[in-house]
């Protein structure tokens, strides 16, 4: 797979040869939309994957066979000869690639002939005609192969899209007959991991005015070789797309229809050259490394054009990653989020002379880092660096996004870029309630086992997530809302109704399960009912981007004072704080969570957070234990980090003396300058702190404060935070609550809490009742009469 050009002199060798300039005469002219499929290295899933794909489309493609790497001995990754056999009778054509994927220089110009017939001879035995097309491994080529390969009978040879574009970026130029030598066809793509359907789009849409776009893939997936990996979802998107734009799908030995070879270019390198300079793109180098000790570090990268176009960078190393984001919002069109995440390599990317800002981040932790680039021949390499200012895992904090939508195979570059400790994504989820989540499609495919998936020694994943998101109740569209299980064991292989079911499996499994967002028409009238762990205090409407749901679902009530509680980012933060602190005023001790949706918001992952604090090293089974206990803050931005009697979140207090006074501190470090700290006693700002804003020796702000506190009955506090941002914006940081605990002074929530959340489930009811199933009804009935006893106690 390694892209290794060979010396051009070989040219010379190639000017005393003579070849036919009339070998066959194409029988018919090119059409648009001419495709060929090419697929090298004999992988496994090009027989379990592509192959029925292929078969259901009716296109075709050559098969590139060796019998390299572990092909021998690896039979789970590896092609077997049977199923070569199967691939030649079901219609496809087999090609060579020689025996051992031998790259073709100069230098290997004396093996070629061996390692093709060795490949000729394998196809001999299998009753598979000897193969009239050849792909150079690893994309090397040199002139001085062209006579050998036609004297064995080889019509047409693919190479890749190099050295027109570099290897790395997969990218290339259509077929053209008469300029291209049929021996030395490019790669209009070569399919990389990172690649999206504008990538495959741009490749195959070439093959217009005479024109014929090869393509070039390897395994789907490819465990092996990772670097050119596809992702058999990815890859039903690509060929779905050639099906509904009717292009027509060939193998390479299919040419000679069209093209043919009769026209063969007296100087075969001339084509490649002349494209060299036909494009414009500055090739760009580029590295993110920490600034504190120069190396290479993980990161979220955003490149903008000074015309407001973005673009979209590559690794430049060959164990490296580049995973392109692209986000916009259905509810605003300005919420946009346009990234690439980038393993701790170097990186590259093709651009048009002008001005550029890169912006980089990484996480919380480090600061931003924004840079204008003059893009200009001969330019330098653009070496960025990020600073820390603050280290939460020296301080045994450790982040988590526990609402997720990133595909799995993504996850091992995104945690890193973002540092997020602990990803939780939803792998099953369903949005009809007659449909499990198990079988629904909208999750992801395949067999993540279940138990976490370390990334390194402090990132992990974890697979066993579900999320029932209601959109369609029976056969009516009917929004219910959304509820997240974490940290499973097995699939949920029902659908939602009846909850008392899901909510059984799931305590028998050490689930938690997760409110998610507050608002939706049935989430007041769940909590009585199945008793959520969580409260996704920090979730998947706080963007970084121009806040975008406005107006959506529930409002919120009046004596909130909030208008409808969605229509700015402010109130949408406080209509969920205020929510959360009546259910905790009414008894039911959910500790806050926080996600992003990543995946399908435009929001980067973890841009809401989650810290766990763990009293030894890192763990996934103690964060989650951590994370139920509520020894947690979570944050858009500031670090806040409280105490109770030195205690952190989640503690609780017997109070047996009505003069008790407890000592609680606070202390928040801080990217931007805070606005306010505020102490938060049974849902009511206590006492509100105006920010010190000291700075720190990393650059940022610190700000420390304390005061006592004496419960007047049982009671909870939370400190919270406000930082201000650019444009009035804002960002902020929420503890779990600590509890105090009176003997014979219960909790007493406010009436108007109690009064309108017996109002939000008496609403649901009258929406719902006719459309739900009773079981769902009798089910907000109980949660009405829970509340009502509640009521009783209301001050």
């Amino acid at each position: 797979m390694v892209n290794s050009l060979s010396a051009w002199f070989g040219f010379l060798f190639l000017a005393s040869l003579t070849l036919e300039q009339n070998l066959t005469d194409a029988a018919e002219p090119i059409p648009d939309r001419l495709v060929v499929l090419t697929f090298d290295d004999s992988v496994a899933s090009q027989f379990s994957v592509v192959r029925p794909l292929l078969k259901r489309y009716g296109f075709g493609a050559t098969f590139f066979i060796t019998e390299g790497f572990s092909f021998p001995t690896n039979k789970v990754d590896y092609l077997t000869w049977d199923q070569i056999r199967q691939l030649h009778d079901d219609g496809f054509e087999i090609g060579n690639h020689t025996r051992d994927h031998l790259a073709v220089s100069v230098g290997t110009l004396g093996q070629l002939k061996e390692q093709v017939e060795a490949i000729n001879t394998r196809c001999s035995e299998n009753g598979i005609p000897k193969p009239v097309s050849f792909a150079y491994p690893g994309n090397a080529i040199v002139p001085g192969a062209l006579p050998i390969l036609r004297e064995l009978g080889i019509r047409f040879a693919r190479r890749g899209g190099a050295p027109e574009h570099p290897y790395e970026w997969g990218r290339g130029f259509a077929f053209e007959p008469g300029k291209d030598h049929p021996l030395l066809i490019p790669s209009a793509g070569d399919a990389r991991p990172d690649w999206s359907l504008d990538d495959f789009r741009r490749a195959a849409d070439q093959a217009r005015g005479g024109k014929i776009a090869v393509l070039q893939f390897h395994g789907v997936p490819d465990r092996e070789h990772p670097w050119v990996n596809t992702r058999p979802e990815r890859f039903e998107e690509y060929m779905a797309y050639l099906r509904t734009n009717a292009f027509r799908v060939i193998a390479l030995r299919d040419l000679a229809q069209y093209a043919g070879t009769e026209t063969v270019p007296a100087d075969p390198l001339a084509i490649i050259e002349a494209r060299k300079t036909e494009h414009s793109e500055i090739l760009v180098d580029g590295e993110i490394v920490d600034e504190a000790n120069g190396k290479l570090l993980p990161a979220r990268l955003y490149i903008r054009g000074a015309d407001g176009v973005w673009y979209f960078p590559k690794s430049a190393s060959a164990v490296g990653s580049a995973i392109r984001y692209q986000r916009r919002s259905g509810f605003n069109t300005n919420a946009v989020e346009q990234h690439t995440t980038l393993s701790a390599h170097p990186f590259r990317v093709e651009l048009p002379q002008g001005r550029y800002t890169l912006t980089v981040e990484r996480g919380k932790e480090w600061f931003p880092v924004s840079r204008e680039v003059t893009v200009e021949p001969g330019m330098s390499k653009v070496v960025i660096p990020l600073r820390r200012w603050i280290n939460l895992a020296e301080l045994g904090w450790y982040s988590g996004d526990a609402h997720n939508h990133r595909d799995p195979a993504e996850l091992p570059n995104v945690l890193l870029a973002e540092d997020v400790n602990v990803g939780l994504p939803m792998v099953d989820w369903t949005t009809v309630s007659t449909v499990a989540p198990s079988v629904s499609g909208k999750g992801f495919a395949g067999d993540f086992g279940s138990g976490p998936v370390t990334v390194d020694d402090t990132h992990v994943w974890y697979p066993r997530n579900t999320e029932y998101e209601i959109f369609r109740t029976g056969n009516v569209d009917h929004t219910l809302g959304a509820l997240l299980i974490l940290n499973h064991k097995t699939r949920f292989e029902t659908p939602v109704f009846p909850l008392s079911v899901l909510a059984q499996k799931a305590r028998a499994e050490g689930a938690l399960v997760d409110l998610e967002k507050h608002n939706w028409p049935w989430s007041m009238a769940l909590v009585p009912v199945i008793k959520p762990d969580l409260f996704e205090l920090a979730n998947n409407h706080h963007w970084e981007t121009e806040f975008g749901v406005r107006n959506w679902a529930v409002p919120a009530p009046a004596w909130m004072g909030l208008n409808s509680g969605t229509s700015t980012e402010r109130d949408w933060t406080m209509y969920g704080f205020q929510t959360y602190y009546a259910l905790l005023n009414c008894g039911f001790p959910m500790r806050p969570s926080a996600g992003t949706a990543n995946g399908v918001h435009p929001v980067p992952l973890g841009f809401s957070r989650v810290y766990v604090h763990l009293e030894g090293p890192f763990g996934y089974d103690a964060w989650m234990r951590g994370l139920k206990e509520g020894r947690s803050f979570v944050t858009t931005g500031p670090m806040i980090f409280g105490t109770v009697e030195q205690q952190f979140p989640g503690g609780t207090f017997a109070v047996t003396n009505p003069a008790q006074e407890f000592h609680t501190a606070c202390e928040v470090r801080s990217e931007q300058p805070l606005e306010s700290i505020e102490l938060i006693v049974n849902g009511a700002v206590s006492r509100r702190f105006d920010p010190q804003n000291t700075r720190t020796p990393e650059g940022a702000y610190q700000t420390k404060v304390a005061t006592g506190f004496k419960p007047a009955g049982t009671s909870w506090l939370a400190w919270r935070c406000f930082e201000t941002r650019p444009q009035g914006r804002f960002r902020f940081a929420h503890t779990a609550p600590w509890n105090f605990e009176v003997a014979g002074q219960p909790l007493r929530p406010r009436r108007d809490e109690t009064d309108w959340l017996i109002s939000r489930v008496n609403e649901e009811i009258t929406r719902s009742q006719s459309i739900a199933p009773p079981g769902l009804i009798d089910d907000y009935r109980k949660a009405l009469a829970a509340y009502e006893r509640i009521a009783a106690n209301a001050r």
